[in-house]
């Protein structure tokens, strides 16, 4: 069974990965999960929504809604261990974690397991995950896929120190954040207002504001912005298709409106990104 199949088929899929193994490693591609990561060995550079980040040996890098993307670099000794997930799973199962860790991912997705006794804790919930994922455990199989991949997210939460925080447990507010969530990825192509997701959810935009500073320390349109700037620079880069077309599949009235935007979000034209889009040729860059 492939790992696509067991993503379709159980909702998560495990399994490690070594640069021998990672043959399409600087291919962009669409990668609509969340994953966890583990760095076991050796470093690697890795862009997610067109954000760089680089983890060495003791990190674990947590991943939501992944939009795109693409493994930079490997050291030639790398040794990792991924958990991918639907995000559906993944909403399901984190429900009441501390929204201080919630936030603080959105942020500083790495966090760095020094401890031996933690390191070993949080493979023994991957290696869990790793064995029931081919076998049939009856009517409580999913249950127990939940809880466990739960504990790995409450690990991580207690490794980066928000015991303390504020919990937020399940709630209309939870509800709300994950559905803004849902309808940005769904309609981003056309709807880049806070009132048109607000009025979907049936909620105020001032609310909705409030929540999402809660939620990820962002306001709902920083949030939108964010998405549709990651998925314009997609399109840019894998699509192919002209500056133009990509505006005006994108809700924008003309390619000027969209470079306009584009440049004010990152300094540069869609033209220039283009253009100075390129992979890097070592892992320190």
């Amino acid at each position: 069974m492939t790992n696509q199949e067991r993503i379709l088929k159980n909702g998560y899929c495990v399994f490690d990965l070594a640069k021998n193994n990672d043959a399409d490693s600087i291919t962009p591609v669409e990668f609509r999960y969340t994953a966890i990561m583990l760095c076991v060995e050796g470093e690697a550079s890795i862009e997610v929504n067109m954000h760089n980040y680089k983890f060495v040996k003791g990190d674990c890098i947590c991943m939501g809604n992944i939009l795109y993307k693409r493994t930079m670099k490997m050291s030639d000794n790398f040794k990792g261990r991924v958990l991918v997930c639907k995000s559906s799973f993944a909403f399901d199962t984190i429900v009441g974690i501390p929204s201080g860790f919630l936030e603080s991912i959105y942020v500083n997705p790495i966090i760095n397991i020094s401890d031996k006794s933690e390191w070993k804790l949080i493979n023994n919930h991957f290696d869990n995950l790793s064995l029931m994922q081919d076998r049939n455990l009856g009517v409580r199989h999913m249950e127990l896929v939940a809880l466990t991949f739960r504990a790995v997210v409450l690990l991580m939460a207690s490794f980066r120190g928000t015991a303390n925080l504020e919990h937020s447990y399940y709630n209309h507010g939870d509800v709300y954040y994950r559905n803004f969530i849902e309808l940005i990825e769904e309609h981003i192509k056309n709807e880049h207002e806070v009132t048109f997701y607000a009025e979907k959810l049936h909620i105020s935009a001032k609310y909705l504001n409030e929540l999402c500073k809660i939620k990820s320390g962002h306001k709902a349109k920083e949030i939108i912005t964010s998405f549709l700037i990651s998925k314009i620079k997609q399109e840019i880069i894998m699509s192919g298709k002209s500056i133009k077309t990509i505006a005006y599949e994108y809700g924008f009235s003309d390619q000027s409106s969209m470079g306009k935007f584009f440049a004010k979000v990152t300094k540069m034209s869609p033209s220039e990104f283009r253009k100075g889009y390129k992979i890097p040729e070592s892992i320190d860059e």
